[in-house]
């Protein structure tokens, strides 16, 4: 009976535990409630200092500065721009010919070097002619013996001493003699090398004493006055030169460019290259280069004389696409454009900038639309950033004016 009364006991201290418990969980409880009140006043604490930091980054933000990107500008301009093809080739004498021996033997005189400048007619080298010379005055004693011959005969057939027949004889032997004595100069004639125009010598293939054969190469004579430039074109840029046309040559050697005219363009296209031959003469500076030396061509072949203009560096090409930085007061707006003719420095813009307005030219890597810009030859250009300001504003005006509308 006695254990009865303690095992009541303890149930009822375990239920009014539980209770406890459950109460002081809940927070109904007199230290529970404080409990909960300082934790609740320690979260609405860390709010208002969370709320607070934020309200701090915030203001720090806005008192950053805002870092503008430093660029080049140019101005969006009119002029004339020319398209031009480009080509590589040589320059090529006049003439340039090898002079080869007409006849065998030895070069018994050398008269000339490389380099030298000849007249028509002068005597380069000789071959050994001895036998030549001896023919030749063999010849000609002969044609004197016939000339005295029928000189006799012309006065006997005068006064009918000799018949018409017998005279016809004599006259052609005179004749044959004439023909050997002509034979004979042009035997001699074949041993001395001769300029066949006035040039220079270029190259001696020869040296005194050695044997040469027929057609064996002697000298190489050029005429380099004037002095030629061919190229090879396309068919469709060929059809837009033409004859008299002016052209720039620029030789490598020569650090300036000299002027050319176009001579005659081939009437034919090469069937293997597809291409049409184009010969020009150099008219001026032609006596700065040196045949076969390297040259550079450049062709126009359209020209557009008010043209809306920018600089190449303006450009930003993106695969297929071109696209130019406008500047507006102190922002950038990037812009798409149709480009047309170019040349070396500038580009022709068809659509997409307008005339005075401004591009950028440099510094483009780190810009997009709406990025702050530092103009840095502002003062070079007479840019006035204040006064897109104004354009950019009027513009607004006006599209809020067609929105209330």
């Amino acid at each position: 009976m006695t254990r009865k009364p303690i095992l009541i006991s303890l149930v009822v201290l375990i239920i009014l535990a539980g209770a406890g418990f459950a109460l002081f969980k809940a927070g109904l409880l007199p230290i529970g409630s404080e409990t909960s009140e300082a934790l609740a006043a320690d979260a609405d604490s860390t709010a208002v200092d969370e709320s607070g930091m934020e309200v701090a980054d915030g203001e720090k933000d806005d008192e950053e500065e805002i870092v503008a990107v430093p660029v080049e500008l140019s101005e969006v301009t009119r002029r004339a721009i020319a398209a031009y093809y480009k080509a590589a080739s040589v320059v090529e004498a006049d003439r340039l010919v090898d002079l080869v021996a007409q006849t065998q033997g030895r070069i018994k005189t050398l008269n000339v070097e490389e380099g030298d400048w000849v007249t028509r007619g002068q005597v380069l080298a000789e071959i050994e002619n001895d036998r030549e010379k001896v023919q030749l005055r063999q010849a000609e004693l002969k044609l004197e013996d016939q000339n005295r011959q029928l000189e006799r005969n012309r006065a006997m057939v005068d006064e009918g001493l000799i018949s018409d027949q017998e005279f016809d004889i004599v006259r052609s032997a005179f004749e044959l003699a004439e023909t050997d004595r002509d034979l004979a100069e042009i035997a001699l004639e074949e041993t001395l090398i001769r300029a066949p125009f006035e040039g220079q010598i270029t190259d001696r293939k020869i040296v005194l004493g050695q044997q040469v054969a027929v057609t064996a190469p002697l000298f190489t004579l050029g005429d380099f006055s004037p002095m030629r430039v061919r190229v090879y074109l396309p068919e469709e840029i060929a059809l837009k030169v033409s004859p008299g046309q002016r052209v720039l040559i620029t030789p490598d050697a020569v650090n300036r460019d000299l002027e050319a005219r176009v001579e005659r363009v081939a009437p034919v296209v090469d069937p293997v290259t597809s291409t049409v031959r184009l010969t020009m003469l150099l008219e001026d500076g032609a006596d700065l280069v040196r045949a076969g030396g390297f040259v550079k061509v450049r062709i126009t072949t359209d020209t557009h004389n008010d043209a809306l203009s920018i600089p190449k560096l303006a450009l930003v090409e993106e695969g297929g696409l071109r696209s130019v930085f406008v500047a507006e007061a102190d922002t950038v707006r990037k812009v798409e454009v149709n480009a047309g003719l170019y040349d070396e420095q500038f580009v022709e813009i068809l659509d997409g900038v307008e005339d005075g307005q401004y591009v950028v030219t440099a510094g483009q890597g780190g810009l997009r639309t709406g990025s702050h810009i530092e103009a840095l030859n502002a003062s070079e250009i007479g840019w006035d950033p204040a006064s897109g300001d104004m354009a950019v504003a009027g513009e607004d005006t006006q599209l809020a004016a067609a929105d209330s509308k």
